[in-house]
């Protein structure tokens, strides 16, 4: 966030005081003025001190701060006519912004201010965070310390749940963890890094047999070791979840070797790294492989599934191999990993549309798809003059692509590999891709605009715009939209296509990647057919209040 101050000239004294509204002459009639309250969503209640970030809607904007008084009240005064945001955060809650519905999950809203308007009586809503606590112990009862605690939130991805790394923390000297700064939600907990190595009693051992050595592993609640068997918690804003405890079981570790395959004729190799990573979890650790034979010596570790992932420069090109194994009981042997070369992807942008000269894209970003991360630098280019880009030592897998800046009133038209089709499937990258990567952005979205209704009222609500079944999983060609007092809502950038509307009094935009999200909801949806440019009208029907989203009708 920046916390920079208007121009002088502006006079932007916007009554930083606490008490913002005691103010000892009115502002200019050329001025505005803008002022609200800060609500704790729960308890319907003013929340004192919150800090309250107003900023310019400009290529270089800016902004002032205010903090609420005792009745949670703000005002920022001496404004000049333009486009402002409003957004908020306190200690112990979750951030937000002012938008018509008061929901603190919804996108920012831009007020659009007159010279001389005031506006008054804005409400801004904050969610508590909430946290969740345990205990970790062994298997004979005792604390386990310095235990990784990870909070992971549940995402979908091409259609398939996934979790994701949030806030972390570490056990204590007692093997007590408390995770705070959540938000409410679902939420998986897993432990991991255990800082000390388990120690087995033998009461006895035989001359010469090999010491057994032991592992904690990883685990997911309730004592489970896949992500698919990992329970989900349901945390309310503010509340405070305890008693998510882990009783850790020593296993034996078993022994893994193997070798990396380097390609036959290979010149000078450089730098000949793995990696192993739970497939699960994201802790992972590295173990450097000596010439000649690049054999990876026999590790010990716990029975699961890992990603072994090798990294090499030969001949000044960077290799990269993979390999996916399940660790048993007995361990494995003779592991092989051969490496693969990168390449270099080359490609084009180029643009459709009504005047499309005043428009050159900047960069084009590859993001793995595929959980494997990077050993480098990211793969972001800049777009040359002519369109034209090349990203170098781009590894096998598959990626997602990002490229930008999409145009003021365009879309991403298309992106194809070759003759592939990449926007709406899988780029998958192998040593032998040479096809070029084509972009194309359009300068002519979409535009429309509606009335949400209740019986024969206007109503406040989220609008949502979902593409056709087929194409739910992609996320980018969702759009939401807040209707204002009387009901009526716009889009401006939306993509040409089929799409169904929904009008929601809540959303938690998070919903919307869960394929099964809107499944309850189809026969509220009004189907639409979107082309370039204006489009027709549409009259919404709000769903009915009874039914939250995410709950069957």
């Amino acid at each position: 966030m920046r916390f920079r101050a208007f121009r002088a000239s502006v006079e932007l004294l916007c009554s930083l005081a606490i008490s913002a509204f005691a103010q000892s002459s009115p502002p200019p009639a050329t001025s505005g003025f803008i002022a609200g309250t800060v609500l704790d969503t729960a308890e319907d209640s003013p929340l004192r001190r919150a800090v309250v970030t107003l900023s310019t809607v400009e290529a270089r904007p800016q902004d002032a701060v205010a903090w609420t008084d005792a009745n949670g009240r703000f005002s920022f005064a001496y404004l000049p006519a333009g486009r402002y945001q409003l957004r908020v955060t306190k200690d112990g809650y979750q951030p937000a912004a002012y938008n018509r519905t008061g929901n603190p999950n919804g996108p920012p809203e831009t007020i659009q201010l007159a010279a001389g308007e005031s506006r008054s009586g804005l409400i801004l809503r904050l969610k508590l965070v909430s946290s969740i606590s345990g205990v970790v112990v062994d298997e004979d009862g005792d604390p386990l310390p310095g235990v990784r605690v990870m909070v992971m939130r549940p995402e979908f991805r091409r259609g398939k749940r996934t979790l994701v790394n949030g806030p972390a923390g570490m056990t204590d000297s007692n093997g007590r963890y408390r995770v705070t700064g959540l938000v409410g939600g679902q939420y998986a907990v897993a432990v991991s890094s255990v800082n000390r190595p388990p120690v087995k009693i033998h009461p006895e051992a035989v001359a010469g047999e090999p010491q057994q050595r032991y592992s904690y592993g990883s685990q997911y609640y309730p004592g489970v070791d896949r992500t698919e068997s990992a329970t989900l918690i349901s945390v309310q804003p503010g509340q405070e979840i305890s008693s998510i405890d882990f009783r850790l079981g020593v296993q034996p570790a078993v022994p893994i070797s193997g070798k990396v395959i380097v390609p036959p004729g290979a010149g000078p190799i450089n730098g000949v790294v793995v990696n192993i990573m739970r497939q699960d979890l994201t802790n992972s650790m590295g173990v450097s492989v000596p010439p000649p034979d690049y054999n990876v010596g026999e590790l010990q570790l716990a029975p699961g599934a890992y990603i072994l992932v090798a990294h090499a420069s030969i001949d000044g090109r960077q290799y990269r191999g993979l390999q996916t194994i399940n660790l048993g009981p007995q361990g494995l042997h003779d592991v092989a990993i051969p490496l693969e070369p990168t390449i270099d992807l080359s490609g084009i942008v180029s643009v459709d549309g009504p005047n499309p000269g005043n428009y050159m894209a900047a960069f084009v970003t590859l993001n793995p798809a595929d959980d494997i991360p990077l050993n480098g630098p990211p793969l972001r280019v800049n777009v040359n003059k002519d369109g034209s880009f090349k990203i170098p030592n781009v590894p096998p897998g598959v990626w997602d692509i990002n490229a930008g800046p999409i145009p003021s009133t365009g879309y991403v038209k298309s992106m194809q590999l070759g003759d592939q089709d990449v926007l709406t499937e899988d780029m998958t990258i192998r040593p032998s891709t040479s096809e070029p990567l084509k972009i194309v952005f359009s300068t002519r979205a979409a535009t429309f605009e509606g009335d949400v209704l209740q019986g024969d009222q206007p109503a406040r609500a989220f609008v949502l715009l979902a593409p056709e079944p087929k194409l739910r999983h992609m996320a980018g060609f969702y759009r939401t939209a807040a209707t204002d007092e009387k009901g009526h809502f716009e889009f401006n950038r939306a993509r040409p296509g089929e799409y169904r509307l929904f009008a929601f009094q809540d959303l938690d935009q998070r919903s919307i990647q869960d394929p099964d999200f809107l499944k309850p909801f189809e026969r509220y949806g009004v189907p639409v057919t979107l082309r370039e440019g204006p489009n027709d009208p549409q009259k919404l029907s709000l769903i009915p209040p009874a039914t939250p989203a995410g709950a069957q009708p």
